[in-house]
Order: structure tokens, then C-alpha cells, then sequence
């Protein structure tokens, strides 16, 4: 249930409960609905693939595996394994040690929001911010919250399992709001798009190379936004007004280092041969879809959904030709 304090800078939004179940892994259900599917889907990424606020059967990486089935004839099982806050480093990390050992066909990864905050604000990957640093230290120390703790361990154990853990605590009044990025704020910030685009594009070949090595088919997405060139009311109020007012940062900026990283998912794919499905041209950027600046409402789910299978089915050659297992190394 997103919250009163969340719901006020949301504008699409309807403020009710969201179902969110996950099964023994890690992976947000519905995920494996066969024991022997023809072909195995894994989706990476953050809470934009997540979709926590949006219907359980609508969630487009569920949604896409049913569109698919009914495209193709063929049993697809479609993994979500967004977690909020997680970037690219966190998704290598996933996709080695969880979903290589479930041998998918394809995956997909959408990242670049929680790349670009990561490598803006702490300058690097590898950082001791607890929130977003892939390092997890395991020792208590005095005055440490153990909600902190979990925090940071989930990522490496069962992603998705601390989201349940919070769920408990709003019920029964906890505050858990924490600021990430306290240390920061306040401070004049310089975006050096160079190094930005230099690490965020190693994390991209990274996962390619690994997906090819294990015979798996690499799929990489830009990412939905509204990030107009002329903001709209909602965007003028969260986005802009924090921005220049915590780290002095000019939308305009913001907005050219954002566009960047997608402009470097293009990239890297083509210079790969690598198929992109360019969300952030195909959905139209619009409440109608996006709740806020990043994440999709029931509607742009659905309308991603319908995007990726399409893609899925008609690229040449298609990656999801029945019925030869993928994955098998």
C-alpha cells in the first residue's frame, strides 16, 4: 500500500493495496509456472522492472511471458527479479549466482536511473553508501539499525525478501524513511557524463559477454520516462525543484545525462548485435503510463507488456523459436 507521504508526489497512482508475493529465490510471482518449460525469460533491473505498485498479473514481465504463450503456442516461464534500488553492478551480480543456474533463453536488463543517481552522487560502483555499494559488511557495530542490516544483506541473498520485511513494519506504524543520499545533500554536484558513460557501458558489455558465454540470448532495454524537454506540473514539482535546490543541478543536465546512458544502451547493442527494445521511444511520455518520473501504472505495464513480446516474436532471428532448449552449456 504506497503510502500518504508517497502518494503526494505521485499523480497517476491509485492508493490501494498491490499484491507482491515471492517465491523461495527471490523472484516476484507469478514466475515458474511449468517444471519443463519451453522457454525460460529472466528479467533484470530495478523498481522500474518490479512494478511494486502495479497489479500482480499486469506486472509486464509476468505479462509479457502470457503474451507471449499466446503468440508462440509454447510454455514460457517469465522470472521478475527487479529490486528496487538495485543498478546494473546489482543485476551482474543476480545474474550470475541466481539466474545463470536456472538456464534461461533470454534476458532482458533495463537500467540507467539508479545507474546514473549511483554514479553521480558516489562516484562509483564500489562506494560505502550502505543502500547502493554491491559490498555488504556482515558485523554489527554500535548504534547500527538491524533493519539497515537487512537492508543491505537482501540484495545478496533473496532479493525482494526485505520489501515483504518493510511491508510489516509500515503495518504496525514504523517509520523506516531513510535519506541515502544525507551525506550529499546540500552540496554542489558536478555530473561528469564522460565517466558516467564509461562505467554504466563497461556494466552493459559485461552482461553481454556473460549472457553469451552461458548460451543465454542478451536482450537490453532503454527505460520509460518523463523527462520532457518542457517538465510537466508533477515532474516542475518533485524532480526540478529537488534537484536545484539539495545539489544545485539544472534539469536540463540532468535530463542530457539521462538520455545519455539510454543513448548508450543503443549503442552498445548495435555495436554488439545485440537487440534493443527501446522503451523510452516507444512509450509515450505521459501520466497516462508513468505514476511519477520512472515507474509505470497498470497502463504502462500492460503497453510494455505488449511492446516486448512483439519484439520478442519478430526480431530476425527470433529468439524464442520452439522448442529447442536455450541455456544448455
Amino acid at each position: 500500500l504506497p503510502d500518504d507521504r508517497y502518494m503526494q508526489n505521485v499523480d497517476s497512482l491509485i492508493q490501494k493495496e498491490y499484491e507482491v508475493t515471492i517465491d523461495k529465490d527471490g523472484f516476484i510471482e507469478p514466475s515458474k509456472k511449468y517444471e519443463n518449460p519451453d522457454k525460460t525469460i529472466v528479467f533484470l533491473g530495478g523498481s522500474t522492472t518490479e512494478c511494486l505498485y502495479v497489479d500482480k498479473y499486469n506486472r509486464f514481465p509476468y505479462l509479457t511471458g502470457v503474451l507471449l504463450e499466446q503468440n508462440t503456442g509454447l510454455k514460457i516461464n517469465s522470472y521478475n527479479s527487479g529490486v528496487s534500488g538495485n543498478n546494473s553492478l546489482h543485476s551482474l551480480n543476480i545474474l550470475l549466482n541466481k539466474v545463470v543456474p536456472i538456464k534461461p533463453d533470454v534476458v532482458v536488463m533495463m537500467h540507467n536511473i539508479n545507474d546514473l543517481t549511483t554514479l553521480l552522487y558516489e562516484k562509483s560502483y564500489w562506494n560505502n553508501n550502505p543502500y547502493r555499494s554491491p559490498i555488504v559488511t556482515t558485523f554489527l557495530k554500535e548504534n547500527v539499525d538491524i533493519v539497515d542490516v537487512l537492508r543491505t544483506v537482501k540484495n545478496f541473498l533473496i532479493p525482494n525478501l526485505y520489501q515483504k520485511f518493510v511491508d510489516l513494519r509500515v503495518r504496525f506504524g514504523a517509520n523506516i524513511s531513510v535519506d541515502e543520499f544525507a551525506h550529499v545533500r546540500g552540496q554542489k554536484l558536478v555530473i561528469d557524463k564522460k565517466m558516467i558513460k564509461k562505467e554504466f557501458e563497461l556494466n552493459l558489455q559485461t552482461f553481454i559477454n556473460i549472457c553469451k558465454a552461458r548460451g543465454i540470448t542478451p536482450v537490453l532495454m532503454t527505460q520509460q520516462n518523463r523527462l520532457t524537454s518542457i517538465p510537466d506540473p508533477l515532474i516542475s514539482k518533485t524532480l526540478v525543484t529537488s534537484l536545484k535546490k539539495d545539489f544545485d543541478i539544472e534539469y536540463k543536465d540532468y535530463k542530457e545525462a539521462y538520455d545519455l546512458l539510454n543513448q548508450t544502451i543503443r549503442e552498445v547493442g548495435l555495436e554488439n548485435g545485440v537487440m534493443v527494445i527501446d522503451l523510452d521511444k516507444e512509450i509515450p511520455h505521459t501520466k497516462e503510463f508513468m505514476y511519477d518520473v520512472f515507474h509505470f501504472n497498470d497502463n504502462g505495464s500492460k503497453l510494455a507488456a505488449e511492446i516486448i513480446s512483439k519484439k520478442l516474436c519478430n526480431s530476425s532471428p527470433p529468439p524464442l523459436t520452439p522448442p529447442t532448449r536455450g541455456g544448455e552449456y
